[in-house]
């Protein structure tokens, strides 16, 4: 090691490498080192078998969640912020199969990529166990309609109005 003198890097051998095109590192090692060092280069591969060989890409690995793990994630009830606007919503339809749930906003109901949305507040430390979503969720008139119908149409009533038949 000498001090103030930079080493030889291994840059320009892991492009060639990796299939950078030979006029670029000529270019870049003519920029670093001289014209001499081009000269000396051995490349990898020639102009002429490149352009026959297909080109190596380095792309990033997707990762792709499972629906499953996404439902785990948001639950009906939990608090989340929407992004960009940081604007606070409550998860009131779990994500789907294609990565998307529904939020209730104050002025409305939205539905947002999973990615755009992160874990405010969960559900279990704002409600208890046994609470009942569909205060919030549904409009009073649908309660109403829905609570009739469980009140007035169970099994046995079906059956009373089968035995008066």
């Amino acid at each position: 090691m000498v001090i103030g003198e930079a080493g030889e890097s291994c840059a320009f051998y892991i492009a060639d490498r990796l299939g950078m095109p030979n006029k670029m590192l000529r270019t870049a090692i003519c920029a670093a080192y001289g014209e001499q060092a081009v000269e000396e280069y051995q490349f990898q591969k020639e102009e002429s078998e490149i352009k026959k060989t297909s080109l190596h890409r380095i792309s990033k690995i997707k990762e792709t969640k499972s629906s499953m793990e996404l439902s785990r994630k948001y639950q009906l009830g939990d608090s989340v912020m929407i992004y960009p606007d940081k604007k606070i919503g409550i998860v009131c339809q779990p994500v789907n199969d294609k990565g998307v749930l529904q939020v209730q906003m104050p002025d409305k109901k939205i539905w947002i990529n999973h990615k755009r949305v992160k874990l405010h507040v969960p559900a279990a430390q704002l409600y208890p166990e046994d609470y009942d979503f569909s205060i919030i969720f549904e409009t009073v008139q649908n309660r109403k309609i829905r609570h009739d119908m469980e009140r007035k149409y169970t099994t046995e009533t079906i059956k009373i109005q089968a035995a008066e038949t």
